[in-house]
């Protein structure tokens, strides 16, 4: 009996040891929680979007986060142990504070945690590696000088370096697939039309910059509209270069009469920013000799040869403190000339036609322009915003084209030939105006808006033809015309917002526009008369009709914001009264119109790094005032549009999810997937008749629907100094069209996958590839469901090295592999070169374009009611010498590291 009571107390013993240690080891284990509120030291404000770092013992950082809008912040799951918290804040001191999290205590809080104006920078010393990136509320901030270049790098180099930045041969600019709509310089708006982007970032050099910020773009009420997901980048100078005036004189010369001139100039101060260029070439660039310039990625390159001329100034300043003005002026002259092939196939129910043209273009073009921008905020509670634009263009194009259409057995239906030469002008002036006022009552805010724009286009047009049809009966057709077609809009638009909060997380905003837009349409057709030796009026080509739409907009809003929450819907009521009056026909028409948008919006922000948006969307799409009436295209007999009296507007209903993360460390990743649907959606009917011509009408059909996929990742290692950029983007679509009074159900695919990647080895060496592949497939109901489908590979290196005695050396290879073409080929550049004088202020460079001779331009599409495949003359091999000063810098030659 003793003996069985002491083995039950030695169980019970050893119970309890055990509950004594699991509850020891759940308290070392359990999880703790920092809070803290952060304060300027001298004003004894709260300092929201502060940096919040919590390093461990061995200085790794733990956990990151940001103060919110009330200086408030904390860290959720911390285990037990020595940490140290970084709180850091533009233009203070970073505070370093030692914490211990005990079991004793669950929550450890610094109540008053103050940062003092930065004199100099801070002192401590952390042994971890700096922050690729750093969040601000809603701005996103990356470090230069983590971003390592080679010597004479410009922006475009660094910028690809930057996780998620993407920028595709036409020069637009993506974070995360969001489109980037503004460049800013220190924070002053630089520019408005992206489209000359490209350029300011050859001409502006990588070592100026301090800092690359991306943000939401706001309205004139400093609010970031929901759904658009529109953002602007900010370059931050590096203040010693806030000094002087710094640009490059560039000029070569080769083979092949090839030739390649410009200068470049940029002025930063604390106040005015101000940058210039001039350029010209014959070598189907826009960029100067000094540039490794490389064939376009995936197809997008220039048509045939090109001569350019252009000049451009682009100046931002602050008048005054409280005004920001900018200016761009622009001149662009352009000669082009090339040869094309295409090859069209049209699609029919039980058989194809196949239209083969042989084309010689010579285009000449001019544009000059300017934009004006100013920002003029007199207080703290009112802002006022005038932006102007005016631009005028010329263009004249002169077209030979041979042509045959033939049946799938080769059968030929028609040959001909056209001639085409023609003469435009189009001038356009747009002016905005906004005004913003902020009430003593926070979140009580009247914004006011002004639109006026005014374009004209002048076209004149001398077409021949000469079409011979073979089938059923053999005839001939000769046209000869003078066409002068012209046309004018005038637009103007008023509009208000109101908002007002009603309690502590909800805001009403009222919205109103009123819209008028005229559009005058006229068309003066002359048929050339062997008789008479002369021209006379051909009326049944000759139109002339006038059109009017105004609109009225009421759309009232409501908003919850609580923060890591924000919820929108509106839902807006619109009348519209279209008057168009064709005076050629003496027919009028007259639409009354009462449609209703919807939108409903979440913003879900997880942490100040992971945001969710999803947003449902219905809108109606207005039918354009043209599709009401024939438009005659003189240009090519074979294709006549018609219009359609009896279309109504469309409704066009989406539904949205994305989602956005970033890292400190430098990853960026996002997803996207977008549903639409289409009730009466625009679409066209397409016949030919007995002379082989196609003739095309727009009509309302129902059915149309389609869905976008699209994945965005970016990461950067520091050590080695790897950047990747990946983004995948899935497309399926499917329209209904007619042909031959049939529909024609056409169900399209896409799939592409681009891969960027560079790695900089000891600022020394540079390696950057790209890799894409475009699928693209297409099903038509027409044909049975019959699925026809390509693929194209493209695949582009780029190597820069810099040798011992400033020597530098590089190559950029392009292979593409089109399986619809049928075609694959090769381009190779290369480049040898050296710089001279302290500072490496001039360089000498000989370069070789298109060493194998294969360079091509090929391009595959396929549309509702045909298949169409185009081949361009392009630029072929040359050789050339430049030579390149760069004046203006500042500072002794930076060493170049030993190779090992």
């Amino acid at each position: 009996m003793q003996a069985t009571t002491t083995g039950f107390n030695q169980i019970k013993r050893q119970l309890v040891l055990l509950l004594l240690g699991c509850c020891a080891s759940a308290t070392l284990y359990a999880q703790h929680t920092i809070k803290g509120t952060v304060y300027q030291k001298d004003t004894r404000k709260t300092l929201p979007g502060a940096a919040v770092l919590l390093y461990d013992e061995k200085a790794r950082i733990k956990a990151q986060t940001q103060s919110d809008e009330h200086g408030n912040f904390t860290i959720e799951n911390v285990q037990i142990g020595f940490y140290r918290l970084l709180v850091s804040f533009m233009g203070n001191r970073t505070e370093m504070i030692p914490v211990e999290v005990n079991p004793r205590v669950k929550t450890v809080t610094f109540n008053y945690i103050q940062l003092s104006p930065s004199i100099s920078l801070s002192r401590v010393e952390v042994k971890a590696d700096r922050p690729l990136m750093s969040i601000r509320k809603d701005t996103i901030e990356f470090n230069a000088g983590e971003l390592p270049t080679l010597p004479n790098a410009n922006m475009h180099e660094l910028i690809e370096k930057i996780p998620g930045l993407t920028m595709d041969d036409n020069g637009n600019l993506y974070y995360l697939g969001s489109p980037i709509k503004e460049l800013f310089i220190d924070g002053r708006s630089l520019l408005q039309n992206m489209g000359n982007v490209k350029r300011v970032m050859e001409i502006l050099k990588a070592d100026l910059a301090e800092k690359i910020q991306i943000s939401d773009k706001k309205n004139i009420s400093g609010i970031t509209e929901p759904g658009k997901n529109e953002k602007v980048l900010n370059i931050v100078v590096k203040d010693a270069m806030k000094k002087g005036v710094r640009g490059t004189v560039t000029g070569g010369c080769g083979t092949e009469d090839r030739y390649n001139a410009g200068t470049t100039f940029n002025m930063f101060r604390k106040k005015f920013t101000m940058l210039g260029d001039i350029l010209a070439n014959n070598n189907n660039t826009q960029s100067d000799a000094s540039t490794n310039y490389q064939g376009s990625f995936m197809g997008n390159s220039q048509q045939g040869t090109n001569k350019i001329f252009n000049v451009g100034t682009y100046s931002t300043m602050e008048i005054r403190k409280k005004i920001k003005l900018s200016v761009n002026l622009r001149h662009q002259e352009q000669d082009m000339t090339s040869s094309e092939l295409q090859e069209r196939e049209n699609i029919f129910a039980d058989s194809s036609t196949f239209y083969h043209t042989n084309t010689q273009k010579h285009q000449i073009s001019k544009r000059n322009g300017g934009i004006l921008f100013m920002d003029m905020q007199p207080n703290i509670n009112n802002k006022i915003i005038v932006a102007a634009m005016v631009e005028r263009e010329s263009k004249e194009v002169h077209n030979n084209r041979l042509y045959n259409t033939t049946t799938s057995r080769m059968d030929t239906l028609n040959t001909g030939m056209l001639n085409n030469n023609d003469s435009a002008v189009n001038k356009t002036l747009d002016v905005t105006t906004s005004y913003s006022h902020k009430f003593g009552k926070s979140g009580r805010i009247l914004s006011l808006q002004t639109s006026l724009r005014k374009t004209w286009q002048y076209s004149y047009q001398f077409n021949i033809s000469q079409n011979n049809v073979f089938r059923p009966l053999y005839s001939a057709d000769t046209i000869n015309q003078h066409v002068s077609p012209k046309n004018e809009v005038y637009s103007g638009s008023i509009s208000a917002t109101y908002s007002e909060p009603i309690g502590k997380y909800w805001s009403l905003a009222l919205y109103y526009s009123i819209q008028n837009a005229i559009t005058k349409n006229r068309q003066n057709t002359y048929d050339f008369n062997i008789l008479k030796h002369d021209y006379i009026p051909n009326d049944s080509l000759t139109y002339r009709f006038d059109s009017r739409i105004i609109n009225h907009t009421a759309k009232p809003s409501l908003t919850y914001n609580r923060g890591k929450l924000m919820l929108i819907g509106s839902a807006g009521l619109s009348l519209s009264t279209l008057t168009s009056d064709n005076y050629t026909t003496r027919n009028k028409a007259v639409r009354h119109t009462t449609y209703v948008d919807r939108a409903l919006s979440a913003i879900i922000k997880i942490d100040p790094f992971k945001t969710i948006n999803i947003t449902l969307n219905g809108i109606t799409l207005p039918l354009d005032a043209q599709l009401l009436w024939p438009i005659n295209n003189n240009s090519n007999p074979l294709y006549i549009q018609l219009g359609n009296p009896g279309l109504i507007n469309a409704f066009a209903n989406s539904l949205s999810f994305s989602y956005f993360s970033n890292s400190i460390k430098g990853m960026a990743f996002a997803h996207s997937l977008e549903g639409r649907y289409i009730q009466h959606s625009f679409s066209t009917a397409v016949f030919t008749d007995t002379l082989g011509r196609q003739v095309s009408m727009p009509i309302n059909v129902s059915g149309n629907w389609g869905i976008n996929d699209n994945t965005m990742l970016g990461f950067k290692i520091k050590n080695p100094g790897i950047t990747v950029n990946y983004s995948n983007a899935f497309e399926y679509n499917r329209t209904i069209s007619q042909i031959n009074h049939l529909d024609n159900i056409v169900k399209r695919y896409s799939l592409l996958q681009l891969l960027a990647a560079s790695f900089n080895w000891r600022k020394r060496m540079e390696f950057t590839t790209r890799i894409g592949i475009d699928y693209r497939g297409n099903m038509l109901s027409l044909q049975n469901d019959h699925y026809t489908d390509f693929v194209q590979y493209t695949l582009a290196l780029n190597v820069s090295a810099w040798l011992p005695l400033d020597f530098n050396v590089g190559s950029n290879i392009q292979y593409t592999n089109n399986t619809d073409a049928a075609t694959h080929f090769t381009l190779l550049n290369g480049w040898f070169g050296k710089t001279f004088l302290p500072n490496r202020s001039l360089s000498a460079k000989f370069y070789a374009f298109d060493l194998l001779r294969q360079n091509k331009s090929v391009v595959a599409y396929y549309g509702s009611t045909y298949r169409e495949r185009l081949e361009t003359t392009n630029l072929a091999q040359y050789f050339m010498f430049s030579l390149t000063y760069a004046y203006g810098r500042k500072g002794t030659k930076p060493p170049i590291p030993k190779m090992p």
